[in-house]
């Protein structure tokens, strides 16, 4: 192999970089640009005109009408009606949990162990129901994690500030 060849070679290797987490955004937004700049955006069917957001191709067939009547009934799917049911409970769990940790202080011990025993069973609640929203869901619906139980249990007694620094 000539020298010309091996140089030719490296050049070549460092052209590519392999896309990563990190630069996979920006090249998607350079193909998009470079797409852009070709024209292949100009002159699309509905241009200029309002999405349609009510296409229920995605919904399988069968299910479709009860999606409707649903809908039309100010309702939800099941598994979002109990997403929003989660939503809610850590809404709840949060503002107890910043209470709590302002009486904390002044408790004695037997305050605080109750205040242990309420959150433990406030989390097993939680974690129920985003167990049960888990196995309920259809497929194609993203699963919630669980939670954390040794982190959550240890956001009891520190105040809030020290939390979001640690």
């Amino acid at each position: 192999m000539s020298k010309s060849d091996e140089s030719a070679d490296k050049a070549q290797q460092q052209k590519r970089t392999p896309v990563t987490r990190h630069n996979y955004h920006s090249l998607i937004e350079q193909r998009m640009q470079q797409a852009q700049e070709d024209g292949l955006f100009d002159n699309l069917p509905g241009a200029g005109k309002p999405q349609s957001l009510d296409d229920d191709a995605l919904v399988p067939t069968e299910d479709r009408a009860g999606y409707r009547l649903l809908k039309a009934n100010g309702f939800a799917p099941p598994w979002i009606e109990a997403r929003r049911e989660i939503a809610e409970e850590r809404a709840g769990l949060e503002t107890w949990l910043e209470q709590a940790n302002r009486r904390w202080p002044y408790l004695e011990a037997a305050g605080r162990a109750a205040l242990r025993v309420a959150h433990r069973r406030k989390l097993d609640d939680l974690q129920r129901l985003i167990l049960t929203f888990n196995l309920k869901t259809p497929r194609g619906v993203e699963q919630l994690e669980t939670l954390r139980m040794a982190e959550e249990l240890l956001k009891l007694g520190t105040p809030h500030k020290e939390r979001v620094k640690g």
